[in-house]
């Protein structure tokens, strides 16, 4: 299993994590499906979010108001840093205004994680989340001091 010991390491992994997701998902969602310069990339993303995503989330939702800090500074940072390639004349993209198609995704991005927040401030979820996380040992594997 990934350990990182240093609880700053630690949400630092969380925020990284979720902000390479996004972004990733800004760039496929502007850029044509498929593109050969991207398909490493993708390859990557994917098993980095199945290798470390359970690990990462495992500790991420210990502390659910840490993991929402952490989401809404992966969201921030992913809304103020593109990635370059986005505009890139190389690869096509899938609207005609890749600005507004950019601007579009991360409002996608937003809502989601607004969304997430939602259902995390309802105790009656985060009790189910916390019941389900303890029958599985969760807490247990991730959640050390």
């Amino acid at each position: 299993a990934i350990r990182l010991y240093d609880f700053g390491l630690r949400d630092d992994a969380v925020m990284w994590f979720y902000a390479a997701k996004d972004r990733h998902i800004a760039l496929t969602e502007v850029i044509e499906k498929g593109h050969p310069l991207l398909a490493q990339a993708d390859e990557a993303v994917r098993a980095f979010a199945t290798l470390a995503g359970p690990v990462i989330n495992g500790y991420a939702f210990c502390d659910i108001a840490n993991q929402q800090a952490q989401r809404a500074k992966a969201v921030a940072w992913v809304e103020a840093n593109p990635y370059k390639a986005v505009f890139h004349e190389k690869l096509a993209s899938r609207k005609p205004d890749r600005k507004a198609a950019l601007a579009a995704v991360v409002a996608d991005i937003k809502a989601s994680a607004a969304k997430e927040s939602a259902y995390l401030s309802d105790p009656k979820n985060v009790a189910e989340m916390k019941a389900t996380r303890a029958r599985n040992g969760v807490d247990e594997r991730y959640c050390w001091r």
